[in-house]
């Protein structure tokens, strides 16, 4: 093999000469073997894979004595549990990442950016916990407990220094519909045995006694109770995924798929707000069409708005929004810190309420009681729990899913890593320990992960400062919050949506860049709205694996050409200056090998080629059986032809129409006899390019096999190249080469064209002269 440019050293004078005493530029020229720096020269053998590796010696796979299965699972559980000082201490600082953490403090310069840090995202955590409260069906004072004992745990099992634990939207509607679903049974039974009462200034709605049960404290306590079993499985579930090192399983949510899920699930949670924007009350929907279903009867009770509520959603909202995108959003970089202004409008609407006296007067929903202290720790009912294990399930995997890509994403500006494993456990003790204390599911939140990072956070000790600020809100001010309007939470929560609402922008990127992509954000999104979050999420998951089928079931497939003067092979379809080599088609296929998509490989290979080994064969044996049936008039031809007649005017006539018989039947038997002349390929040689090919399957590799025996029947020979060693090793337990010779596996595209070639030339000596014109080409071509 020769590519282009001469040698600056031979390659028997390497031994002679001192490679450190030549100057810096021949060094590098003499590796190259080539005297103009931009090109390059090579003389080797041709290499077929087995001749490659006996050269070169290919380190051979060693197979692990065979032991029976009692003696296999011995020595596994003894490496397993095999336990030293070094590795007591690794997992020990695995388990408890806080060590390590703490060892880096930079003290004293650290400790202000924490203490900003969690004094910001504490008063944050206080009405977004109790605002998101409301969308898990929880009384606020739950969504405090979230933001509280989670935080606080992890601190010491989490692996990320800079994210917010505690509500999450997304997470907490799905709780919220599990606990409105548990209980829908019990406010049927409640509603049905009283009569149906509007309240006294007009605000209320054929649906107002489902309110009022709300507020019933039995059916809070099963309520709270129903949350504390999920948040306990889905700590479990968490907790089995951590052990198991099953962290790499979110690899499978893609991230359109969670684009579209989330956004979606802000569909569901801008719409649990909406009643409280309007002050009314409204009917408990179903699954499926849930939305449908409360958008009709929302537009029913608008003329029921509760004029004093709506009045103070907008004006809370316009000054949200206001602050948000014109002050904090704008002098960012000026301010030390955001205005906390969801926290200046709970206290200025806690204050106007109390004054205004709205509860009484506009019969505005408020927050009502909230307790102080600590709640006593308790065990979850498990009566429940049987009907929980999937819903926990789903929980477990989004709110892992979330927080674990928030992490990466602070991991990587900070150049750090997590541990997935571990914030499984981190989570999942979190929330296995923050059920007995009447906590929900807790997740990262993304907009207080963010601000804690912009402030200044290094650790999560600015977690454990945000906790004193809770706590501080626990002991002592909680009752403070009696008045505050439901509105104003829920002002907080729509306002909070934005960047949920902002992902629809994807939509237009993923249509440029993958139409797959685009289909499982569509899908994923509209199986959320239009059947709920946890059969949504099965849908979006479902399909997006599904789009995986679709990609490598029909994958791209190209023949490549050579470009002139060099080893380089590329696509016809993109490079103009390829050329194809006469004789030889060269076949790319960009996918692995199975089941699915073996037609298409067969089809493929067909039609690029333009060589279908069995129409071929199909056209011989037809011409053949025509020439046989001529044969057969021939030789019934010359029997007749003997035969005397008495009529010689009959036997002239008998003997022109057997003489043209005869004229054909030798014409045909021409060419059925010589196998110049019989239909055949302008091929001779196809070359399979396996480098894009990982892996094949057993149905593959005899699809591949049975394809190289019909064009070998035709006179074709098939070669692989780029075969990769875990293609290979497949290919051998599957038996092909029981069928093949290993001297079609190639190294290289090129290896396999000279190969070709010179294969092409040995038929010629043997005397196929009519042949010496083409492979004159090829030569011509290919050197």
């Amino acid at each position: 093999m020769d590519y282009k440019g001469d040698d600056k050293l031979e390659e028997n004078d390497w031994g002679s000469i001192d490679k450190d005493t030549l100057p810096r530029r021949d060094r590098v020229i003499s590796i190259l073997n080539t005297d103009r720096p931009g090109t390059l020269k090579v003389n080797r053998p041709v290499y077929s894979q087995v001749t490659f590796e006996e050269i070169h010696g290919n380190r051979p796979t060693v197979k692990p004595e065979k032991k029976r299965i009692c003696e296999q699972l011995r020595s596994t559980v003894a490496s397993r549990f095999t336990c030293s000082k070094e590795c007591t201490k690794n997992v020990f600082l695995e388990i408890f990442p806080f060590i390590l953490i703490m060892k880096e403090y930079q003290f004293p310069r650290w400790l202000f950016g924490d203490l900003i840090a969690g004094m910001t995202v504490g008063i944050m955590h206080l009405p977004q916990g109790m605002a998101y409260a409301l969308l898990a069906s929880m009384p606020p004072i739950q969504g405090l407990y979230v933001s509280f004992f989670p935080v606080i745990l992890y601190f010491f099992f989490g692996s990320s220094r800079h994210v917010s634990v505690g509500t999450f939207a997304v997470v907490c509607l799905m709780v919220g519909t599990i606990v409105d679903r548990e209980t829908a049974d019990w406010v049927s039974s409640t509603v049905s045995g009283q009569p149906n009462n509007s309240s006294v200034n007009g605000t209320g709605s054929p649906g107002s006694d489902h309110s009022k049960a709300d507020e019933d404290p039995e059916l809070i306590k099963i309520k709270i109770g129903i949350a504390m079993a999920v948040t306990l499985l889905t700590g479990l579930w968490q907790l089995c995924m951590g052990v198991c090192r099953l962290g790499f399983l979110t690899i499978y949510l893609s991230d359109p798929m969670i684009s579209g899920f989330t956004t979606g699930a802000a569909i569901h949670v801008f719409t649990t707000q909406v009643k409280y924007i309007f002050g009314v009350r409204l009917l408990r929907q179903k699954e499926p069409f849930k939305l449908i279903k409360t958008y009709i009867d929302l537009f029913k009770n608008i003329p029921n708005t509760n004029v004093a509520a709506l009045i103070i959603a907008v004006v809370c909202i316009l000054v949200l929004v206001l602050v948000k995108e014109c002050i904090n959003n704008r002098f960012k970089e000026k301010m030390k810190m955001p205005i906390p202004i969801e926290l200046i409008l709970v206290v200025a609407g806690t204050v106007v309420s109390y004054l205004g006296k709205f509860e009484e007067s506009f019969d505005v929903l408020t927050v009502g009681s909230v307790p102080t202290g600590i709640p006593a720790p308790s065990f979850p009912p498990v009566d429940r729990m049987g009907s929980l294990i999937a819903d926990a399930f789903a929980i477990a995997v989004v709110s892992f899913t979330v927080s674990v890509s928030m992490a990466k994403i602070l991991a990587k500006n900070h150049n750090y890593e997590i541990n997935a494993s571990q914030e499984l456990i981190a989570y999942g003790v979190c929330n296995c320990v923050g059920s007995c204390f009447s906590s929900f599911v807790c997740s990262a939140s993304l907009s207080r992960s963010l601000i804690q990072e912009t402030v200044g956070g290094k650790t999560q000790v600015a977690g454990l400062v945000s906790s004193v600020v809770i706590l501080i809100v626990l002991l002592a001010l909680g009752p403070l919050f009696k008045t505050l309007p439901n509105s104003v939470l829920a002002s907080i929560i729509l306002v909070a949506l934005k960047g949920m609402f902002l992902q629809f922008k994807e939509l237009k990127r993923l249509w440029s860049v993958s139409k797959y992509d685009f289909a499982v954000w569509l899908v994923t999104f509209l199986g959320v709205i239009l059947f709920g979050v946890e059969l949504g999420l099965v849908i979006g998951l479902g399909f997006s694996l599904l789009t995986v089928v679709f990609r490598t079931q029909s994958p791209y497939t190209c023949l490549y050409g050579r470009v002139p003067h060099t080893d380089i092979y590329k696509d016809k379809n993109s490079y103009r200056v390829v050329q194809e080599i006469p004789g030889i088609k060269i076949f790319h296929f960009e996918s692995p090998m199975y089941y699915a998509n073996v037609e298409h490989f067969r089809n493929r290979l067909y039609l690029l080629t333009e060589a279908n080994p069995t129409a071929l064969k199909a056209a011989r044996a037809k011409l053949k059986e025509k020439g046989e049936m001529l044969e057969k008039k021939k030789e019934n031809g010359l029997r007749n032809r003997k035969k005397t007649s008495k009529n010689g005017h009959l036997q002239m006539e008998n003997h022109a129409e057997i003489e043209v018989h005869i004229v054909n039947a030798e014409a045909v038997s021409l060419v059925v006899t010589q196998e110049e002349e019989m239909p055949r390929f302008n091929i001779h040689h196809i070359i399979f390019d396996c480098s894009s090919v990982s892996f094949i399957d057993s149905v593959a590799a005899k699809a591949l096999s049975q394809v190289i025996k019909e064009y070998a029947e035709v006179e074709v020979t098939v070669l692989l190249c780029h075969c990769k060693g875990q293609l290979r090793e497949m290919l051998q337990r599957a038996g092909f080469f029981n069928n093949h010779e290993k001297g079609i596996v190639y190294l290289t595209v090129h290896d396999a064209v000279v190969a070709a070639l010179e294969k092409q030339e040995d038929l010629l000596a043997e005397g196929n002269g009519f042949l010496v014109k083409v492979l004159l080409q090829h030569i011509f071509v290919c050197l």
